[in-house]
């Protein structure tokens, strides 16, 4: 399972779809297995894929002011525009779930290097 936490925008305003998505692996008791990146059309094509498996998605949101993650559906890519369904556009940005992070006192850094 994953569950994608935030998203980080493309720095050129000429590519605003282009943007990628941070997200935590789980395992099958919900612990933290791994921290991944994946850009839009990775995280789409990984969805179908799975979807075509084993008939679920296996990626959850946890969007902003929300207190509990919800299920990214197929559907929720059929109408695409920027930040194509309410998944990604309500997603804290990359520095909003670090200051998240921040408060918590984690000692955890995310931060883009390419």
């Amino acid at each position: 399972m994953n569950l994608a936490v935030c998203v980080e925008p493309c720095s050129n305003p000429t590519k605003k779809n282009e943007y990628k998505i941070w997200y935590l692996e789980l395992n099958n008791d919900g612990k933290v297995i791994g921290i991944g990146v994946k850009s839009k059309d990775e995280l789409v094509q990984n969805v179908m894929e799975n979807f075509q498996k084993t008939g679920q998605t296996n990626w959850r949101c946890f969007k902003k002011d929300e207190e509990a993650s919800t299920e990214i559906e197929v559907f929720d890519f059929i109408a695409m525009n920027t930040f194509e369904n309410t998944h990604f556009g309500n997603l804290p940005t990359l520095s909003e779930f670090q200051a998240t992070l921040n408060a918590l006192e984690s000692n955890l850094e995310l931060r883009s290097i390419a």
